[in-house]
């Protein structure tokens, strides 16, 4: 059966040869050629010592002389501002706001390629390593409200930079509704809300409205201590990017987490990227994760989630605690088409680590997984759970490769389970390390091979001797024999390092993973050579 899989089309999907680097916050907003600069410093309490406070009935706001001052006069002022225009908010200030009625942030001026732009500067008062302008909401309101009624009507062309926004244990940091496009959130910080940034869908559209909001950026951010979600929502070409989740959806357990992908108006959406974040402490009740950290429901085509770092305390999960979870979890249809999860970090996040369900052509690959956890657990789970049969999409062609996953003494289960709903799987290229003994231990689970629901080979499995290569289909002779997969794969201890790579050119991972179908970059984008390494490192 190994020899009758086609080679891994890896042109078709996103270029894992160099990461992209970081990405600064652009230098838009202090330049007086590119449009109007109104400029705002209010002292609220925690202002930096010798803040001095503009007035919005005296002032100009034209100068940082001669500043505006409060945080609901830039709301007031936002509609009027031209393409280009900027509003900045003095660096050390604090700027203590209640939502006004019909709080919102509309303005059919600003323009994708002419943004307008809400962010700092220094007053000539201030260190030039004053703190972001902080925004302090004393009603449980949204300081940024990107919404209008009625029918949608097309928005678009926002920044947000080097801002700090405090909720008062309500609404949202930021909304974004009825079509808007083209907004970039950078360096912003955002907690104490029920949701730190919710994307969600449009009403009815207007003329000249498509009806989709698309390419919401949130970049550097600091997402911390919001009561329900992190993030809430998707978008077309949505995009999370080098940020910071921490201790996000406290409210209670399951329905709660770090980020939260989900589908507005029950369209699929196109595109998304999470890339190169931190998420820890997810759901946190009574001290334990009790709930999925990067979650996706609905219906995704094109879902990037790659690099990212998802880290619990060990001992901290509960069993409803999980790492990274696309699956179907609604009680409509839900699908997930060509969904890559790659070259992620999922260390001690409790029952699945990554899981996947009514998935079709994706990948799993180049993700290091550990689990010390004394109960049993799942590495890899395809499928994570049962999908509505007569309403999501079937999981066909699900390839996971070049993922290491390493269980401690304590930790029970499965290393990667593959194959319970659909064909056309493929598993090649991943190192299994089991440190415990007895049952219930595998390091793979596949049901039911023997009638084509998966291809498995060139696979590494460390555990104790008579410990299932397959669950419940035996150590590994026995498995090949009976099922035709894994004549290249082997049963031997991996023998990693700290990190999870192989430890030295001794280690059975050396040059044994599948020629034709490893990835063709390990997790530090290294490319692999002719001879490709299991797991997901090339080694020294």
């Amino acid at each position: 059966p190994d020899a009758a899989l086609p080679p891994v089309p890896d042109a078709a999907l996103p270029d894992a040869a160099v990461p992209p680097p970081p990405v600064p916050c652009p230098d838009l907003g202090l330049d007086p050629t590119a449009g109007l600069i109104h400029y705002y410093c209010d002292c609220g309490p925690g202002a930096a010592a010798g803040c001095v406070p503009g007035d919005d009935a005296l002032n100009t706001g034209t100068s940082p002389d001669a500043p505006w001052r409060t945080f609901g006069a830039v709301r007031r002022n936002f509609s009027g501002m031209a393409a280009g225009d900027s509003a900045v908010l003095c660096r050390g200030g604090v700027f203590p706001h209640s939502q006004a009625v019909n709080g919102r942030w509309n303005n059919s001026h600003c323009r994708a390629d002419r943004p307008c732009v809400i962010r700092d500067y220094t007053p000539a008062w201030a260190p030039i390593d004053a703190p972001n302008p902080r925004v302090v909401m004393t009603d449980a309101d949204t300081p940024f409200n990107l919404e209008d009624g009625g029918p949608s009507d097309h928005e678009e062309g926002y920044t947000f930079m080097h801002l700090d926004l405090q909720g008062a244990n309500g609404a949202r940091g930021f909304f974004v509704y009825n079509d808007v496009d083209d907004v970039l959130i950078c360096d912003v910080g955002m907690r104490d809300f029920a949701i730190g940034i919710e994307v969600a869908g449009s009403n009815a559209p207007g003329a000249g409205s498509d009806g989709r909001n698309a390419r919401v950026v949130l970049t550097h951010a600091r997402i911390v201590h919001n009561s329900q979600q992190g993030w809430l929502g998707g978008c077309d070409a949505c995009t999370i990017t080098d940020s910071v989740f921490d201790d996000n959806g406290f409210s209670g357990p399951v329905f709660y987490h770090n980020i939260y992908l989900s589908t507005p108006n029950d369209s699929a959406t196109q595109g998304i990227v999470v890339a190169r974040n931190t998420l820890t402490h997810a759901a946190q009740v009574n001290g334990q994760c009790t709930g999925v950290s990067l979650v996706g429901h609905g219906k995704h085509d094109d879902l990037l989630i790659e690099d990212n770092r998802i880290v619990e305390t060990p001992g901290t999960a509960a069993q409803g605690c999980w790492g990274i979870a696309i699956d179907t979890g609604y009680g409509s249809a839900e699908a997930f088409r060509r969904v890559t999860i790659r070259g992620n970090t999922v260390s001690n996040v409790g029952n699945v680590s990554i899981g996947l369900s009514g998935c079709e052509d994706c990948r799993v690959e180049n993700n290091l997984v550990e689990q010390t956890a004394a109960y049993e657990s799942f590495g890899i789970a395809v499928p994570d759970r049962a999908r509505d049969q007569a309403l999501d999409l079937s999981m066909n062609r699900v390839w996971v490769r070049n993922n290491t996953v390493r269980f401690g003494p304590a930790t029970t289960g499965t290393g990667i389970s593959l194959g319970e709903d659909g064909g056309g799987h493929l598993s090649v290229s991943n190192a299994v390390l089991l440190a415990g003994a007895g049952r219930p231990l595998a390091c793979f689970t596949y049901r039911p091979t023997v009638d084509g629901f998966a291809e498995s080979n060139f696979n590494v499995c460390g555990a104790a001797a008579g410990v299932d290569f397959v669950r419940d289909r035996g150590v590994l002779a026995v498995w090949s024999a009976a099922s035709g997969n894994d004549s290249a794969s082997r049963e031997a201890e991996p023998n990693l390092d700290a990190a999870g790579a192989p430890a030295d050119l001794m280690s059975p991972l050396i040059d044994a993973g599948d020629p034709l179908r490893s990835t063709p970059f390990d997790q530090r984008h290294r490319p692999r050579d002719a001879r490709p390494d299991v797991g997901a490192f090339e080694g020294p």
